[in-house]
Formats: C-alpha cells, sequence, structure tokens
C-alpha cells in the first residue's frame, strides 16, 4: 500500500469541498443541499489538518498535538519564523476571519448545536451561512490561495 502524501490528501479534500459544493448548487432536494454543505465544511477543516501536517513535516516541527498554537510554541522552541503559520495564527484571533468562521462552523455541526444567534451589519453578513453556499466557496478559495502561497514559499525554502 502506498503512503498518500499530506499535499496530495490535503489537495484531494479541497477537492472533494469544491465538488460537495458544486453539487449543493444543482441539487433539486433541498433537505440534501444542508447536509452537501455540512460535508463541505468537515472537508475544509480537514484540508486545514491536512495543510498543518504539511507545514509540520516541511519545518520538522515538533508538536504532540496538530493545532496551530501547538505548532506557533513548536516554531518559536525552534527559533523559525513561518510566514503561513503567523497568518493562521491571525486569522483564528479575528472573529470575523474565514478560519474563525470555519473552525466555528465545523464545531457547531460537530456538536449538533444550534448556530448562536447574532445581530450583524450589513457588511458583516458577507461570508455567513445560509446563503447557498457562498460562504462556505468563499472560504473554500481563501483556503486553496493560502495553501498554494505556502507551497509556493515552500518550494523557494
Amino acid at each position: 500500500m502506498s503512503q498518500v502524501s499530506h499535499a496530495s490528501a490535503t489537495n484531494q479534500r479541497l477537492d472533494a469541498a469544491r465538488r460537495l459544493l458544486q453539487q449543493s448548487q444543482m441539487e433539486q432536494a433541498q433537505w440534501l443541499v444542508g447536509s452537501l454543505e455540512s460535508s463541505a465544511v468537515y472537508q475544509l477543516r480537514s484540508a486545514v489538518n491536512g495543510l498543518l501536517q504539511e507545514i509540520k513535516q516541511g519545518y520538522r516541527l515538533k508538536a504532540d498535538q496538530l493545532t496551530i498554537e501547538q505548532l506557533q510554541q513548536a516554531a518559536a522552541t525552534a527559533e523559525q519564523s513561518i510566514p503561513v503559520l503567523n497568518e493562521l495564527s491571525q486569522q483564528l484571533s479575528q472573529p470575523q476571519s474565514w478560519l474563525r468562521q470555519l473552525f466555528e462552523r465545523y464545531d457547531t455541526q460537530f456538536e449538533c448545536r444550534q448556530s448562536p444567534v447574532q445581530t450583524a451589519t450589513p457588511a458583516q453578513l458577507i461570508g455567513k451561512g445560509s446563503d447557498g453556499g457562498a460562504s462556505t466557496k468563499f472560504i473554500l478559495d481563501a483556503l486553496v490561495e493560502l495553501v498554494l502561497r505556502y507551497r509556493e514559499d515552500a518550494s523557494e525554502y
């Protein structure tokens, strides 16, 4: 059995999320649209983990858990500054960022609980759920862009 690279696994997850979103746009059965979008969120969260695996392996970081915080600590211990990890950390600290939205949506679905009701300004409504998959597509596009930038930077490293 051949071992799949972390980059290949990340690509597969991103592709699966893209296909699920495309299918949700074509689906006639409205009840299935939510399930397809939830599945896309799962694949996107899994793709973030794949990217973290790529970073851990690429920079030879020693971390017990595969979290942004743990990898940041491992990079600091190794006296390394990793731009993509810094960006992920910054994204996670901003409540309206695509990464924070992804993590919150994943946690909400995983724990099978209601999304918290929030009041939002019209400008904040961009990138939120219940929009026919547009917010999930926004997250997908942002993650793909980040992965491509990381790989370009890593190839120069």
